[in-house]
């Protein structure tokens, strides 16, 4: 257990979130899941060329235009925004201030593409100019951790910066890197959470490799453990959630949202079209749950990946079925309301919390047919009443696998 002898108690007491499905903190990312509208439209950004793909999940330049100071956003890249924009709302969430309290904050962020967009105007200065076409304002930009760079500065934050890269899962692998390292004592306090935006040549290059929906024909959609499931619809957007020790937050007076009792994460061997071969054992999950001292039946819902990828939602399922036995949690999927990306991991985190403390859990949007009987999946129109310890589980193609288990605050609010 994360909070067992040795180990500090690891609670949620701040959130902020940028994302298709609005902006705010805690209260207005509840009233989000709460309701249930899709984010998931016609893409605006740009023309998709008439390709197969036409949807996405985005963030409106007018919500991300209320959050930003004018004279800061021309400095900075869209991402950017993002991620500071979602950093801010969580302290403001937490009433926490880094500058104010004294208080050392780390950030651990998480993204697959990175500032994708600057990397290219930067490769294309160089293509169409040669050497003087190459901008040394652009530069900084085109490594992987300039998201993070340019928060810690923008927030104040003084302890360590980590950069997670990963497909599918780097939101919710930052926040399981968070809360080990906030139990452990090596950070004081933490931001965690992922960022994507959606880039114009990645989003017309996935298409036309058929890695977007429709993969297999069929209607384009995102369609997650649903029979018509043909592939992912990409998303943006910036969720973070801030971490502190129980102890802390409690001197405080901080809001307290949920706690993090146990974190894991790991890999299986991957087979052809990069989904693992064999179910596994679920190693993740088990190891979750042994730190928070819980048995396969005290899990009671969760909140999976549940891309719309056809193979690596089986794999997903096989791994719950292995973890759980003859136990059927409820299971839900966020991906059809924001769409496949970074931000969405952390997103599930604060849709955990807001479990804890109502009781509700959100259905899978757009769930008809599921796919396997053996599971028992949120249905829309239908109640969803779940209390109790519940699972964060994401899985990506080459076999990465991620486990937080989010539990009520029960004892832990002050």
């Amino acid at each position: 257990m994360m909070g067992g002898p040795g180990r500090r108690r690891v609670v949620i007491t701040g959130v902020g979130s940028v994302s298709p499905l609005g902006a705010g903190g805690f209260a207005a990312t509840a009233t989000a899941l709460d309701a249930g509208r899709p984010g998931i439209a016609p893409l605006r950004q740009f023309p998709t060329d008439a390709g197969a793909s036409q949807l996405g999940a985005e963030v409106s330049d007018e919500t991300l235009a209320d959050l930003m100071d004018p004279e800061e956003a021309r400095r900075l890249s869209r991402v950017c925004q993002l991620t500071i924009a979602a950093c801010r709302l969580a302290l403001r969430d937490a009433r926490f201030d880094p500058a104010g309290s004294g208080a050392e904050l780390g950030l651990i962020i998480g993204t697959e593409f990175g500032d994708l967009r600057s990397t290219e105007s930067f490769a294309l200065g160089y293509l169409r100019r040669g050497p003087v076409g190459l901008s040394p304002l652009l530069f900084p930009n085109t490594v992987m951790n300039i998201m993070a760079a340019t928060a810690t500065i923008a927030i104040g934050a003084r302890a360590a910066s980590v950069t997670l890269n990963q497909p599918t899962v780097a939101g919710d692998l930052a926040v399981a890197h968070a809360a080990a390292l906030v139990a452990s004592g090596r950070l004081p306090s933490a931001l965690a959470g992922g960022v994507d935006e959606i880039s114009p040549t990645v989003y017309r290059m996935l298409s036309q490799f058929r890695v977007l929906s429709p993969m297999d024909g069929g209607p384009e959609g995102c369609f997650p453990f649903d029979r018509r499931h043909n592939g992912p619809v990409l998303g943006e957007g910036a969720t973070f959630v801030l971490l502190e020790p129980l102890e802390v937050a409690r001197e405080r007076g901080a809001p307290i949202y949920g706690e993090i009792r146990g974190a894991a994460w790991g890999s299986h061997p991957a087979g052809r079209g990069r989904v693992p071969r064999r179910p596994g054992n679920g190693s993740a999950i088990a190891r979750a749950l042994a730190q928070a001292s819980l048995p396969a039946d005290g899990i009671t819902w969760a909140y999976l990946t549940g891309t719309g990828d056809a193979r690596l939602d089986d794999w997903e399922l096989s791994l719950v079925q292995a973890a759980f036995g003859a136990h059927r949690p409820r299971l839900t999927s966020l991906t059809s309301l924001a769409g496949d990306h970074a931000g969405l991991g952390a997103l599930r985190v604060a849709g955990a919390a807001w479990t804890t403390r109502t009781r509700r859990f959100p259905a899978v949007v757009g769930l008809r047919d599921p796919v396997r009987t053996d599971c028992v999946f949120a249905m829309p129109g239908t109640t969803n009443p779940a209390g109790g310890a519940g699972l964060v589980h994401g899985v990506a193609r080459g076999g990465t696998q991620v486990a937080l288990v989010v539990a009520p605050p029960e004892d832990a609010e002050s």
